[in-house]
């Protein structure tokens, strides 16, 4: 096909500033951008962190991801605009970052499969899909992952996604030191045990100071998601038993081709598979936005695994990197909240852009329109 030729030429003969820009455009247009539902109870934390502002019990989970809204306060980002500037900043500091990191890392080859492969994985959007707390959770995990080799590093900044959230970093950070354990040791591009454990108790210490913080400030809040989810539990299991198909396929999209090209590796494969299906099969039946949530708990796997590893990513023949892109172009955005599939927002950006002209109708209130 004259097609993949040429995708494949591209991909591995344009300038890489050239290719960079065509995958961040084709990424926005297949996703769009919008902000999180629940984005403006977050705002409300902003104004004064220091105190409980939510009156919904189910709300208090919010106040968990405390460290987000505790720096638009220090930096004054308290309008919800700049507040959610903010967190668009956060998410394209995520982006930037793990660019940098693999082509200064991997081989020019390697660097432009693995950008492929990255904007083929829903977590690679779902922060620009929602603008919210994903933003400055991503970017940490993915700053302990580029401090691999610095174990006090990675304690603070475990501390940091502790106090910003710190279930989506425990289970994280969690299912990487149960794939450590797994390779008997032995983990690609120089991970260490002593690494994995000081992220962990990083991220337990991060949860510990926000306890130890809202005692001293006697901040009203309670037990956040694990309140949330008992209230919720038979909503859940409902969501994921009677769309566990689309579920499933939500977390990867395309990726899953290549989890089944990583699996051919066989027994070397398990470090990552056990944990990684581990992590699915816990945690979907009891998350709500299940793509969201399982794409960034699974993304420090996933990063070890293929996005930075030279070895797996030299083993992908180009003209099969070609066909991931051009199926990755003419797929839709697959993406999953509530047990349902949901859409781009590209249209919805469109619309609202074009909304002086009165073509179509947009709500007073937007929030929620896409969805």
């Amino acid at each position: 096909m004259k097609v993949l030729s040429k995708i494949e030429g591209f991909i591995f003969q344009a300038p890489a500033w050239k290719l960079i820009t065509v995958v961040l455009g084709l990424m926005f247009f297949k996703t769009g951008l919008w902000y999180m539902p629940n984005i403006g109870a977050s705002h409300l934390v902003a104004q004064n962190p220091f105190v409980n502002p939510l009156q919904d019990p189910n709300a208090h989970y919010i106040y968990w991801t405390w460290l987000a809204p505790f720096l638009a306060w220090c930096v004054r980002a308290r309008s919800f605009w700049r507040f959610t500037f903010l967190h668009f900043l956060f998410v394209a500091a995520f982006t930037a970052l793990f660019i940098k990191i693999i082509f200064s890392r991997l081989s020019d080859r390697a660097a432009r499969t693995s950008l492929v492969i990255f904007a083929l994985l829903p977590v690679s959007a779902t922060a620009y899909y929602w603008v919210g707390m994903d933003g400055l959770t991503l970017l940490l995990m993915l700053l302990i992952l580029s401090f691999h080799r610095l174990s006090v590093a990675a304690f603070c900044l475990g501390t940091a996604l502790g106090m910003q959230h710190f279930e989506q970093g425990f289970f994280a950070f969690a299912g990487v030191l149960a794939a450590f354990i797994a390779a008997g040791g032995g983990l690609p591009i120089g991970f260490s045990l002593i690494w994995g454990l000081m992220v962990l108790i990083g991220v337990v210490a991060g949860k510990c100071v926000l306890v130890a913080l809202f005692h001293f400030f006697h901040v009203t809040v309670n037990a956040g998601r694990t309140y949330w989810l008992m209230g919720h539990l038979d909503s859940l299991l409902k969501q994921f038993i009677f769309h566990v198909h689309v579920v499933f396929w939500s977390v990867l999209g395309l990726g899953w081709v290549i989890l089944v090209s990583y699996a051919e590796r066989g027994k070397r494969a398990l470090p990552f598979l056990v944990p990684f299906l581990g992590l699915l099969v816990f945690l979907l039946p009891i998350s709500e936005d299940q793509t969201r949530v399982l794409s960034i708990v699974t993304f420090p796997l996933v990063f070890i695994f293929w996005l930075l590893n030279q070895e797996f990513l030299d083993s992908l023949d180009e003209r099969f990197v070609a066909w991931l892109a051009f199926l990755w172009i003419i797929v839709p955005w697959a993406w999953v909240w509530q047990g349902v599939p949901r859409w781009s927002i590209f249209p919805f950006n469109m619309v609202y852009l074009l909304k002086p002209l009165g073509l179509i109708s947009v709500p007073a209130d937007a929030t929620s329109w896409p969805f």
